[in-house]
């Protein structure tokens, strides 16, 4: 055992006053060359056991029926070091194919996930476990995880050679200069929307063959490495700037005054969307679900369906204490690039302790929105989370290296008294202070481009409570709203009627987008609650169906969640919410961020290109007995092949134009199936259908 540091009190001191580190050096957290297994490492559960053998850690993985799915073991810091970007590095060697989750966990409570692929292997190998932050962060515990979260039998060894920790990173500046690579590779150089003017092609080529050179150097400090980050993430602004945006862009006010092409566009369509179709969004729509957890690519929402939400929000809280980034920027860009809608509500924890609501607040005769507001004891604890959301923000980019919009929706519920910015926690001043400072110092200070803002209270009543702590035209984009007092009961269908003309009526005064932000029952208890409250009577209302979208909360588990999953009661009437014109999903979504687009009524009536395949029509989906698969194509012969979740081919035919094919998939173990399409011609498409 040789554990050992490098930083004294001085330089610790320093880095926590300054919150950057100037020096790059090792820790190494164990070598194991004195033979044995120190205090330092612990063990949780019965899944593994170490010892040492030949100047390594010899971890003995036996994962039984007993076995709990989240045993691990860990080494704990007796000196704890201090560090800001950093990567932890792992010698490792096994005879059994795993996933390795490291956990460093922080003195603030906060910590960190990242996740390798373990080959089996007869040579050691090194896997690195970059961490991104913009503040310092002191270490205290390291958790080491073998496929974690499974219940999976599995047996085998496992040896690490050593644990390193290198206190200099530059993983997220190599991320930012492969990104700008990719950006450069799709710019097109013109003065038609959409392209660049040579000149800034070759400032932004520039600024990245710079970044590129303290990438390769070495030697480079964090400082250095930090600099580099932050001069290509300027250029890149600059660069999309240069971007030539159509004339229907002119004279666009929003919050961002400094707002990228595409999150330019995505505002301009989805307000010209707002008057003819609504978008369905959900919390969490990826990640976990109801009975499963742990694939950023699945949802409850697309199990049933087939298609994911239109809008997809998510928490923002973990990124901002420096925490998630890799799992979250996984699930944002896959939404994006899907071409969906990500939203982002901000839960912040309460710095004085206990969480964002206001019962659990350890000193209730404090006002926790004057405490983290400039001048105040917790000013500096709020800025370093909202630099964290920043740093993550500026580097979220896209299958073609461009940032990737996102609406942000914080302080919301502010009427209400359960969260610590509540309306009976801090003035109407203070309240537009903290608005007023968020916008100001993520745009101005931090050079955000690619957010719009949404200001979302509770029930209002009237347009006066609704603005009465309003921040600002200048401060919002989106008119949002959140209620679920009006949608658990019939009776309440006039109250939420009202409540969104009034949204509708406000916003489109201001040139703004009037959303549902936030709704839904728990349990879906009603088993035609998505067509008796979230489409008919909005739908039919003249005013109240203007609204951009409507977003249910997640599912957590068969008690807490907010939309159907497979074999719910609620599914057949979601797929009759989801087959109405007037709703959207993301598989309906025109291109929002390519360009401003004339839409002058509703998506997929309004003249617009139908695909080939959009005339195969499945049903029913979820299928019990049997499945049809009908051509509904005016040209050739459709091939088609039916595919299980693991790849395997289990059916394949053919159908003529006009014609159905009756599939009995009775004898179809329960789950989600692949259907592959080919037309005469070549061309290929696919869709996905449910047994149940």
């Amino acid at each position: 055992m040789n554990p050992s540091r490098f930083t004294t009190a001085g330089l610790m001191l320093i880095a926590l006053l300054a919150s950057v580190l100037t020096f790059a050096d090792n820790i190494v957290v164990d070598d194991f060359n004195d033979n044995t297994i120190g205090a330092e490492w612990q063990i949780e559960g019965t899944t593994f056991t170490l010892s040492a053998e030949n100047q390594a850690m010899r971890v003995d993985y036996d994962r039984t029926a007993t076995s709990w799915e989240w045993d691990q073991f860990h080494f704990i810091f007796s000196n704890q070091p201090t560090l800001l970007q950093y990567q932890i590095i792992v010698r490792i060697k096994s005879n059994v194919a795993t996933e390795l989750a490291v956990k460093p966990s922080y003195a603030d409570g906060g910590s960190d996930w990242i996740t390798q692929n373990i080959p089996v292997s007869s040579d050691y190998q090194e896997f690195t476990f970059p961490v991104t932050s913009a503040n310092v962060k002191l270490l205290q515990v390291i958790y080491f995880y073998f496929d974690a979260g499974s219940t999976a039998l599995k047996t085998g060894d496992i040896f690490i050679d050593q644990v390193v920790i290198n206190t200099t990173s530059a993983s997220l500046l190599s991320l930012a200069v492969e990104n700008a690579g990719i950006y450069l590779n799709n710019a097109s150089e013109g003065t038609a929307e959409g392209q660049f003017p040579q000149a800034s092609i070759s400032a932004f080529s520039n600024a990245k063959n710079d970044a590129q050179l303290v990438l390769n150097n070495q030697q480079s400090t964090q400082n250095e490495i930090d600099a580099a980050l932050y001069a290509l993430n300027d250029a890149n602004n600059d660069f999309e700037a240069s971007r030539i945006r159509s004339t229907r862009l002119t004279g666009l006010a929003l919050a961002c005054n400094i707002a990228s092409f595409e999150t330019q566009n995505m505002y301009y369509n989805l307000r010209q969307i707002a008057r003819y179709n609504t978008l369905f969004g959900m919390q969490d729509a990826t990640g976990y679900g109801v009975g499963w957890t742990g694939d950023n690519f699945r949802s409850d929402v697309e199990d049933v369906c087939g298609s994911l939400p239109a809008v997809c929000a998510y928490s923002i809280k973990d990124v901002a204490k420096g925490q998630a980034w890799d799992d979250t920027r996984e699930r944002f860009q896959h939404i994006y690039n899907s071409g969906g809608i990500i939203s982002l509500e901000w839960h912040m924890d309460n710095p004085y302790g206990g969480d964002f609501y206001w019962e659990n607040n350890p000193y209730p005769d404090s006002n926790v929105v004057n405490s983290i507001l400039p001048g105040g004891v917790n000013h500096l604890f709020w800025r370093n989370q909202l630099d964290n959301m920043a740093l993550f923000l500026r580097n979220l980019k896209g299958s073609k290296g461009e940032s990737i919009p996102v609406i942000f929706r914080p302080w919301h519920e502010h009427n209400g008294d359960w969260f610590w910015w509540g309306n009976a926690h801090c003035t109407i001043d203070q309240y537009k202070s903290l608005w007023q400072f968020t916008v100001d110092y993520l745009v101005n200070d931090k050079k955000v481009n690619n957010v719009l803002f949404a200001y979302s209270p509770d029930r209002f009543y009237t347009k006066a409570n609704y603005l009465q702590k309003y921040p600002g035209d200048s401060y919002i984009d989106i008119f949002g709203h959140d209620n679920y007092g009006d949608v658990y009961n019939a009776s309440g269908i006039p109250s939420l009627l009202t409540h969104l003309r009034h949204l509708v009526e406000m916003a489109e005064e201001r040139n703004k987008i009037p959303a549902l932000t936030e709704t839904g029952l728990e349990g879906v208890t009603n088993p035609d609650w998505f067509t008796n409250f979230m489409l008919t009577p909005i739908e039919n209302d003249p005013i109240a169906s203007r609204i951009a979208y409507q977003a249910v909360w997640r599912n957590a588990n068969t008690t807490h969640h907010y939309a159907p999953y497979p074999g719910h009661a609620s599914v057949p009437d979601f797929m009759d919410f989801y087959n109405d014109p007037w709703t959207v999903f993301i598989d309906d979504l025109p291109a929002i961020y390519d360009s401003a687009m004339e839409i002058n009524g509703a998506l997929g009536i309004s003249g617009q290109p139908v695909n080939e395949f959009n005339g195969i029509e499945l049903f029913p989906n979820p299928a019990g007995e049997f499945l049809n698969i009908r051509n509904n194509n005016t040209t050739g012969l459709m091939e088609f092949n039916v595919l299980n979740n693991k790849g395997n081919l289990i059916r394949s035919g053919n159908i003529v134009s006009g014609a159905t094919a009756c599939i009995a998939v009775n004898q179809y173990p329960a789950g989600i199936y692949l259907l592959q399409m080919r037309n005469s011609d070549g061309q290929s498409n696919s869709a996905k259908f449910i047994v149940r």
